[in-house]
């Protein structure tokens, strides 16, 4: 019997396995605040997830190699070179290192499109919001979330989904 329209269509997207990268709250260590500890179970609840459907799912810190010498020994550098690697860049905002990568994705022209951007929506009024509101201006997926509920109710990880469909898609049909 011939497979019916949503059938191929999930077969053709989920045939694509992207390389993501997830920035946020480093995870060697649960923190003892709430929100802090719940930023980092997303983190690592999103890698698990995307690595289950066979996505090739890393976070910066295991890829930045402190023993370079030399110009590429800056991890700030070492860090744009990866990104530009990636088909997707997950960032949970939040953390200063997550924050810092997402402004710099924000004056980033070819890094954007490739970036999703969450953030409390609590804290969208100030720079980095502003910071996130440009990169979508360069083609940056930037959703606001509320805390606590769209963490605990795995909303946050429904969006992520979603957009790594629309990449999926877009490499499809490339």
């Amino acid at each position: 019997m011939a497979k019916d329209i949503v059938d191929q269509i999930k077969d053709a997207l989920d045939s694509i396995l992207i390389k993501i990268l997830v920035f946020g709250p480093d995870v060697s260590l649960i923190s003892s605040d709430e929100r802090t500890a719940k930023l980092q179970r997303k983190r690592i609840e999103i890698r698990e997830n995307l690595e289950a459907l066979g996505h090739n799912v890393k976070y910066a810190e295991e890829l930045v190699d402190p023993n370079i010498d030399g110009a590429g020994s800056n991890m700030f550098f070492q860090e744009l070179v990866i990104m530009k690697e990636y088909d997707l860049i997950v960032i949970l905002l939040g953390s200063p290192g997550a924050n810092s990568e997402a402004t710099v994705i924000a004056v980033r022209p070819d890094l954007a499109p490739k970036a999703a951007l969450y953030m409390d929506s609590d804290h969208q009024g100030g720079f980095v919001g502003e910071a996130c509101r440009n990169a979508s201006d360069f083609g940056a997926e930037f959703h606001t979330y509320n805390y606590p509920a769209d963490l605990d109710l795995c909303h946050l990880m429904g969006f992520v989904k979603n957009r790594v469909s629309i990449i999926q898609k877009i490499k499809y049909l490339l």
